[in-house]
């Protein structure tokens, strides 16, 4: 586990590491950039289980946000779902940190709760986050399973963002304001979202990232701008931003604490 410069968490624990592509948002994968700079003779399509990794976050005393699988999709179709098991054990023993799961897989996620008997016999899981990647409006067909899922926290992460997304599309509803008052407000806690980064990086209108704040705010959802396109640049200092996106929040269920 390493301390992790994506703003929205403190550390990255990757006891899976290798993925495949499966949509546009895929294109520009930073975890394959990554991997192509350090793992040698390895493809990044070589999914591997690292049974050595797994009791990492219990040496952790100190609370912290971990984002699982950095580097991977922990509901990858390579991953049993014997191995998911004991990723879920070892979240539900470090009741002291947050994990942050996030996937574009959510189908087999939710193949997995219907498989699995670990929330049975664990009962509440108060430190589990668990969100869906939204590129486009076509992968807005992932947040409807994504609320099937349970999590403390359900959310999405709007990155990279690659064009105007409309959230209410969803759920058919008529317009934004109907679809934030029946469905959004209750059932998504928290949304992330930013522009594509890298040297081969999609443009990113800022309008769509104040479409997506106004959205959240309609709805009194937190949202946490994570990083915009600035006449060609992307930039992360978000004292950088102009006013109106300079937000950072996080869900309001969030208990963890820092000394």
């Amino acid at each position: 586990m390493a301390n992790s410069k994506i703003e929205w968490t403190d550390k990255v624990w990757n006891p899976c590491t290798g993925c495949a592509k499966v949509s546009a948002g895929c294109k520009n994968c930073y975890a394959e950039v990554l991997a192509k700079r350090f793992w040698k003779e390895r493809k990044f399509t070589d999914v591997i289980c690292h049974e050595d990794r797994l009791t990492q976050p219990l040496h952790w005393n100190k609370p912290v946000k971990i984002f699982v699988n950095s580097m991977s999709d922990l509901f990858h179709e390579k991953v049993p779902f014997a191995f998911i098991d004991s990723v879920y054990e070892v979240m539900g023993f470090s009741t002291q940190h947050i994990f942050q799961i996030l996937t574009k897989r959510p189908e087999r996620a939710l193949e997995y709760y219907n498989w699995t008997n670990i929330f049975k016999a664990w009962g509440k899981w108060d430190n589990i986050w668990f969100g869906v990647s939204v590129e486009d409006n076509l992968s807005l067909k992932r947040v409807e399973i994504l609320q099937k899922v349970p999590a403390a926290v359900r959310f999405l992460s709007v990155e990279p963002m690659l064009e105007k997304i409309e959230l209410y599309r969803v759920f058919n509803k008529k317009d934004i304001h109907q679809y934030w008052r029946e469905e959004m407000h209750s059932q998504i806690d928290w949304v992330i979202v930013g522009c594509e980064s890298g040297a081969n990086r999609r443009h990113c209108q800022i309008e769509w990232i104040e479409n997506i704040v106004e959205q959240c705010k309609a709805a009194n959802v937190p949202v946490f701008v994570k990083q915009i396109n600035i006449n060609g640049k992307v930039v992360k200092n978000i004292e950088d931003f102009p006013v109106g996106l300079q937000i950072r929040e996080f869900p309001k269920s969030m208990e963890i604490t820092y000394d």
